[in-house]
């Protein structure tokens, strides 16, 4: 069940929301370059943060049961303190994909239209990303380089 589990739980997610953030800047250079900013473009951009944004949720109960059942690294272990980093960026995700999909609802029509939302959607997708990759690297350190977090201070 866990070899199900983890890319379910964790690849998911991330290929969602880099899905998301790829579609979401298409969507912005292709009408930049062609001055059509095509909707069905960007509805493909909503559709997969919210699809990323639910796996993360359960990501993040997933990563809790296990941080509370020690099968990488337990709440009370030495490396304790990057699971606790690792679940407040993961609760800031949730904050910010969450507000590009609040922010992304109140457009216009078009969503270039109104450059103030625009701006706000453009820069939560990155944002976000920039979250996603920190989440990810800190989640590969703990399996794979238990020892460099140790040094850090963990």
């Amino acid at each position: 069940m866990q070899g199900v589990l983890h890319p379910l739980f964790v690849h998911l997610h991330i290929a969602l929301l880099l899905m998301a953030f790829i579609t979401m800047y298409y969507w912005l250079f292709k009408g930049l370059a062609t001055s059509i900013f095509e909707n069905r473009i960007y509805s493909l951009a909503r559709l997969n943060t919210a699809a990323g944004l639910f796996f993360v949720v359960l990501s993040m109960i997933v990563g809790v049961r296990d941080g509370l059942t020690g099968s990488v690294a337990s709440f009370d272990s030495p490396l304790g303190t990057w699971l606790y980093v690792k679940a407040t960026l993961a609760t800031v995700i949730v904050i910010v994909y969450g507000a590009f999909l609040w922010l992304s609802r109140k457009k216009p029509q078009y969503l270039q239209e109104d450059p103030k939302i625009m701006f706000w959607c453009l820069a939560t997708q990155l944002v976000g990303m920039m979250l996603v990759i920190a989440v990810t690297m800190l989640g590969t350190m703990l399996v794979y380089y238990p020892h460099a977090l140790r040094r850090l201070g963990g």
